[in-house]
């Protein structure tokens, strides 16, 4: 009997999926803002979106970057629980860079904390 609940209880935990909390803990965005048109935008994406693809390959979870366009310069950071798979590590930053881009587009800086990890940006390295 008990061997029939140990072997059940096995079976339990390999049919359980865990996915990355995305929960909104933080999220403030710098209040001076930059004009539609303006190169810095094209810094801000390309910084989200590096933080967003390279984190999870990274050691730790924690990736910092630099836009490489020397006229408006923008600067990033991203961090991941380490506890989370590197899959699930690239969705939760997914849903970060969401957030900032639906709540921060047109802002010269931007952070947002979710349960399980957290992405920056700003126009001054930090």
């Amino acid at each position: 009997m008990v061997f029939a609940l140990l072997i059940s209880l096995l079976g339990l935990l390999y049919t359980v999926k865990s996915e990355p909390n995305t929960s909104v803990s933080v999220l403030a965005c710098n209040g001076n803002s930059y004009a539609e048109g303006d190169p810095f935008g094209n810094s801000v994406t390309y910084v989200l979106f590096d933080l967003m693809n390279v984190t999870p390959s990274q050691q730790g979870f924690d990736y910092r970057t630099t836009s490489p366009y020397s006229t408006a310069v923008a600067y990033g950071h991203a961090t991941c629980n380490q506890a989370l798979s590197n899959n699930d590590c690239a969705n939760c930053l997914i849903s970060a860079k969401a957030t900032l881009d639906s709540n921060c587009g047109g802002h010269i800086g931007g952070q947002t904390e979710l349960v399980d990890c957290a992405m920056r940006f700003e126009n001054y390295y930090f």
